[in-house]
């Protein structure tokens, strides 16, 4: 059942002056006067740019049934709602998030990590939904916000939600797991992603691992350092559901393994069980993050051989390795939903795996690296030189570190072009592009490389 008003006052030590009998009887929260809908409680979330109080007449005109309120100087004198007065109104939001999941008798998985989250999250909810009910974080709203957003989507008729926990500072994601309480706990990888805002890998290490800090059934990625030794320094390393590929080291406990796809299919195993999959989709990662996926679908009661059966049928994501065509016959393979160093040589190699005439790749800068931002730009340069790029084009801050890695891995110096603009690069690319040509976009989204994709591919012409 959905939380009832009644509930969120207790939980809130909220404040009001309004008779009870014209409070509304379940606590259905909007942070947004733009999106609520009629019956809906519209809570004053205050931000850097932002102030809901700002916008409470816009509330009660679109048909609010209450609003919560920490700053009693900017709520009506007078209103037709109730208006409730809480000491902190995020504080109040999050606190009735945590009691709703509390309430709630399905499942709930929590997923994490630097790379492939949502993914995974999507392909947790394709493999769950043939025989599940099942509710995910909308889009990537990974934060405390978004988390708390899925929980009050909880209700009877919900038998498993599939929660992305997301992290840009220390320790966020134990916050996060106080409120979601997963009952499983995927931890993807420990990469580069959001190094600003740690003062060591480790840092962030912990703070990812924190996803089992509740007890949660763990799914661990057997190719991750950090993840092989923190469950072992945790003595969760035996009771763990593993996730390997071929190559990836051996770890104590059940694994669910995957040997190498050949001709649309793929070995899997789980323990003693054996079955061959359908496989489709580009790169190692993609099927790293299918297994995770299977993995977690495994921990909330679906049979092996169902989810091998389902394998074959995995889309990816909006934004993830799509393939478009151009009016030249080339094909443009766009993967900028966003970038770290680990999500890049990963798109390189499925990209670089595709036939072509020519590889063309387009690279920008990835955000929020930290002191070894030029370090892992050059790395990334040189793996696409390394890798056989024909051309390469780079933008952004760190376009310097890409040329000088690219430079470093044997590419010819006319063979790679700092660019300063998207459109500049739409322009070259229109002039340079011919029958057989495969072209990466690959960049943090900062970088707004969908401009250069829009800009080249023929409407509707997507590919696969």
């Amino acid at each position: 059942m959905p939380l009832s008003f009644q509930r969120f006052l207790q939980v809130c030590n909220a404040r009001f002056v309004a008779d009870a009998e014209a409070l509304p009887a379940l606590f259905a929260p909007s942070t947004d006067s733009r999106t609520l809908t009629r019956g809906e409680v519209f809570v004053c979330l205050r931000g850097p740019h932002y102030d809901g109080h700002d916008f409470i007449a816009a509330a009660i005109g679109a048909g609010t049934s209450a609003i919560v309120v920490d700053d009693a100087s900017k709520g009506p004198r007078q209103s037709a709602v109730p208006i409730v007065r809480v000491d902190d109104a995020k504080a109040a939001y999050l606190a009735a998030a945590s009691a709703a999941r509390q309430e709630f008798s399905g499942r709930l998985i929590g997923i994490t990590g630097s790379n492939g989250k949502t993914t995974t999250k999507e392909m947790t909810a394709q493999l769950l939904a043939a025989d599940k009910r099942v509710v995910t974080t909308p889009n990537n709203e990974n934060n405390e916000l978004g988390v708390a957003k899925l929980c009050f989507r909880l209700n009877d008729d919900v038998d498993v939600a599939v929660a992305e926990l997301g992290a840009r500072h220390p320790n966020e994601i134990a916050a996060l797991v106080d409120i979601a309480l997963p009952d499983v706990g995927v931890l993807t990888n420990v990469g580069e992603a959001h190094m600003e805002f740690f003062r060591e890998e480790e840092d962030l290490a912990r703070t990812k691992f924190a996803i089992f800090g509740r007890g949660a059934h763990a799914v661990c990625n057997a190719a991750d350092a950090w993840s092989r030794s923190l469950a072992a320094e945790s003595k969760i390393d035996t009771t763990a559901l593993w996730i390997r590929l071929c190559g990836d080291p051996r770890v104590p406990g059940l694994a669910l393994e995957a040997g190498s796809p050949q001709d649309g299919q793929v070995a899997i195993s789980l323990g003693a069980s054996h079955s061959f999959a359908s496989w489709r989709l580009p790169g190692d990662h993609n099927l790293r993050n299918a297994l995770m996926a299977c993995g977690a679908a495994l921990q909330s009661g679906v049979p092996f051989e169902s989810l091998c059966a389902r394998l074959g049928e995995l889309r990816l994501p909006p934004g993830r390795f799509e393939s478009h065509r151009t009016s030249a016959g080339a094909t443009i393979v766009y993967d900028a939903y966003n970038a770290s160093p680990t999500a890049a040589l990963h798109a390189l190699r499925a990209f670089l795996a595709l036939p072509a005439s020519r590889h063309i790749a387009v690279l920008g800068s990835m955000a929020e690296l930290g002191p070894q931002a030029a370090r892992h730009h050059q790395s990334v340069g040189k793996a696409a030189a390394e890798g056989g790029v024909d051309l390469l084009y780079c933008s952004g801050e760190h376009a310097d570190a890409l040329v000088d890695g690219a430079a470093q891995g044997g590419m010819p110096r006319d063979t790679v072009i700092a660019y300063g603009s998207n459109a500049e690069v739409t322009q070259l690319l229109r002039a340079q592009l011919r029958s057989g040509d495969c072209v990466l976009l690959k960049g943090s989204r900062i970088q707004h490389m969908e401009q250069i994709l829009e800009g080249l591919a023929e409407p509707s012409a997507v590919a696969s």
